[in-house]
């Protein structure tokens, strides 16, 4: 059938379909239509958008393909080219969904659907509807099982597989405006291979969630020879493609953990086989501090379960990602074969062009392994970190997204994910914690952090066009700032609902983080700081597009001026907080915002610049410290070394301790009672600094780089290759 190219995304021969009677959460789905391409030579493409997350294949073969995350009035159509899965004659479309349909931090929970078309340049091949075949997805466990983490939302379980019956699939309404999908497809590499760290026998000692039970199971070490038929050099990668032949006559079973090298983000593939169905119980995480992989930390559950066999089958779950640098599995079997177990890595394609490299070894090092960290947090958008949430916040997506633009010159990607931060405004103006999603609490504090963003893309990349766009937006979170301002001082949201975070250190991480009664009034250094650089970026912004930013100007003046309140001559300092007539708390990030906007008296500048260096204050934890090291680096002269020296000091730390990515805190794994992420991406920040400082490389103005006097900090043969709007830019420089 000829279809017209102005019909778009879809045409009205294809319909919304799901299942009839599916489960109302956590449903998995499979589809099928079989379909005959033409024979001209057209590429032959499939239109396709879920709610959810989809797997597709053609005659078997996976197509590389994933859903991007979205909203109802932004639903995104992916259209992968099939033509090389393609043969002759008849050929079968399979097509798996998952359907969360619980509200997260990664999605929220709108009515399920499925939509798809195989298109032959503009010949429409087939479409869904109600002739489509569906049935629950064999060997899933559909419905309420236990959350990975409440960011995430629900883990997986299988069993062995049942018949299930085809039938036909229900056409469904469903209301969406469909775009095109605005990020380019993630790239499905081959399986990261795994070293055995140590093996043994296991008996499950408790009750609970799988992580529960796999924190708490009794490990038995065994010698490798005593287990594997063929053992091969211990430490090595699983055998291929004999498999590794394991076998015991003890306890419950068997149990590996294995080492991917590096923090990985993936697919989990496993190719295992028993002599009779067998529960396999897999659990990931970044390190084996516990002497085994963590994977029960309070209501978190790091863990998965999966059923094995006698017949081999290779099992991959497309349906979620995993970040870890260790996987731990349980066999339920005192026998088994082992061909692959490790994650399908996914990555969203950066340009590896530009470069950083200096004579230091550890600067180079340490800007490699925040470049690593920034891509390990790049999927259909930012995330904060692979292993814990995979979530969009409006604070880390604003350092990951200035990095980004020194380490891939990618612009696209962040308009992209400054539009679905947009998309989740809420009627009080305020954007979601978390896009697209749904989340009880809100943190002010990012949705300020927004506005900067936006003004540093429109400076970086010159897409003013953009800017226009999103005024609306930032005039809404600058209008809901307005009502918290009283006589020039910003005071906390007092209501339900809102937490009042600004980093992880005591009092500035607005605890209680949920509460039922309102807040006792508190002044608020933070939102007052944060308030004031969003309004002098807003201002920024309009002066790139030629309005009259006057008013503007003026709210700054008075948020400058009301910083007084907050003044402690004896303290020679800003008080965090104004509670009950009382100062409370100087922390570095608070002196910090005061010289980087500038609201600080140019008399009292080089004290607290001293005293930043010094460490007089609450230390700045590492996803705010790019205020600090900002407000140094404007007297690079006196501060420069000191500034990247304890970049060394910090990062280097990390890597010294066998990191592969950069932390969220100081602390690592021991942060948040042993939740702490090992991969987050706001802690790339070096790649800025580097860029910015060491090369000198800034936008003089929208879309406009050029390079600046560097920072002298002790570092020879600095160089860089730098992707700016202009093309790409070499550097070469070395120390005066």
């Amino acid at each position: 059938m000829a279809i017209n190219e102005r019909e778009g995304l879809f045409s009205p021969c294809s319909e919304w379909i799901w299942l009839c009677g599916a489960p109302e959460c956590n449903c998995y789905g499979q589809f099928q239509r079989s379909f005959r391409p033409a024979q001209a030579q057209e590429r032959v493409k499939l239109h396709i958008s879920v709610e959810g997350q989809y797997a597709a294949f053609v005659n078997g073969q996976y197509i590389p393909s994933a859903q991007y995350a979205d909203f109802p009035d932004y639903k995104a159509v992916q259209t992968p080219d099939i033509t090389p899965f393609l043969h002759r004659g008849e050929n079968l479309l399979e097509i798996r969904v998952w359907y969360p349909g619980r509200d997260s931090s990664v999605c929220r929970r709108e009515p399920p659907g499925l939509r798809f078309e195989i298109r032959q340049g503009n010949v429409l091949l087939c479409g869904s509807g109600g002739s489509c075949r569906a049935r629950l997805l064999p060997g899933y466990i559909q419905g309420e099982v236990e959350n990975i983490t409440p960011q995430l939302g629900m883990t997986f379980r299988c069993h062995t597989p049942e018949p299930v019956l085809w039938e036909k699939a229900a056409v469904v309404q469903k209301e969406a405006r469909l775009v095109k999908r605005p990020v380019k497809e993630l790239l499905v590499k081959d399986c990261r291979k795994a070293r055995i760290m140590t093996q043994g026998v296991f008996r499950m000692e408790a009750e609970g969630s799988i992580g529960e039970r796999l924190q708490r199971a009794g490990l038995y070490y065994r010698e490798l020879s005593g287990l594997a038929y063929n053992p091969g050099e211990y430490g090595r990668e699983l055998p291929r493609p004999s498999g590794l032949h394991l076998k015991t006559e003890e306890k419950d079973g068997l149990f590996l953990a294995l080492d991917l090298e590096r923090m990985t983000s993936g697919y989990l593939a496993l190719d295992i086989t028993t002599p009779v169905p067998a529960e396999i119980e897999i659990g990931f995480g970044e390190h084996l501090q516990d002497l085994r992989v963590r994977t029960s930390v309070g209501a978190r559950s790091f863990a998965a379960a999966y059923a094995s066999g006698p017949e081999r089958s290779r099992f991959v779950h497309y349906f979620r990602r995993l970040g870890c640098r260790y996987l731990q599995l349980f066999i339920h079997c005192r026998e088994a074969v082992i061909y692959e177990a490790g994650l399908l890595e996914v990555q969203y394609p950066v340009d590896e062009a530009p470069v950083f490299a200096c004579g230091s070894l550890l600067h180079t090092k340490i800007y490699e392994t925040a470049k690593r960290t920034l891509h390990l947090c790049m999927h259909e958008h930012y995330e904060d970190c692979p292993w814990r949430e995979q979530a969009l916040y409006g604070f880390d997506s604003r350092n990951q997204m200035l990095c980004g633009y020194y380490a891939f010159g990618e612009f696209d990607y962040a308009r992209e994910n400054l539009r679905l931060l947009a998309l989740s405004q809420r009627e009080d103006g305020l954007l979601e914690l978390c896009a697209p999603a749904r989340v009880p609490v809100n943190i002010p504090s990012f949705s300020l952090a927004f506005i900067v963003a936006l003004e540093e893309y429109c400076r970086y990349s010159g897409d003013l066009a953009f800017g226009e766009e999103m005024l609306e937006t930032a005039d809404k979170i600058l209008d809901s700032l307005r009502g918290h301002i009283h006589n020039g001082t910003a005071f906390c949201y007092q209501e339900p609902g809102y937490w009042n975070f600004y980093e992880w250190n005591e009092l500035l991480d607005g605890q209680p983080m949920e509460h039922e009664s309102l807040l006792l009034p508190s002044a608020d250094a933070g939102l007052q700081l944060f308030g004031l650089l969003a309004l002098q970026r807003m201002a920024a912004l309009y002066g790139y597009l030629g309005r009259n930013a006057g008013a503007l100007i003026q709210e700054c003046r008075a948020l400058a001026e009301g910083l007084e309140a907050f003044w402690d001559e004896e303290n020679g300092a800003y008080a965090s907080f104004l509670r009950d007539n009382q100062r409370l708390q100087y922390a570095e990030l608070i002196q910090a915002l005061a010289l980087y906007t500038k609201a600080c008296p140019a008399q009292r500048r080089a004290e607290l610049r001293q005293g930043l260096c010094e460490g007089r204050w609450l230390a700045a934890t590492l996803s705010h410290s790019i205020f600090k090291y900002e407000a140094l680096l404007e007297e690079p002269d006196i501060y420069g070394e000191a500034v990247f020296g304890q970049i060394t000091e910090r990062w280097g730390s990390m890597l010294f301790s066998g990191a592969t990515a950069f932390w969220e805190t100081d602390q690592g794994p021991e942060a948040f009672d042993g939740a702490g992420s090992l991969c987050h991406g706001w802690s790339g920040i070096p790649v800025y600094l580097y860029g910015a400082y060491l090369l000198g490389v800034k936008p003089e103005k929208p879309g406009r780089w050029r390079q600046e006097e560097r920072v002298d900090c002790g570092v020879r043969r600095v160089s860089g290759i730098l992707k700016s709007p202009q093309g790409y830019m070499e550097f070469g420089t070395k120390r005066k």
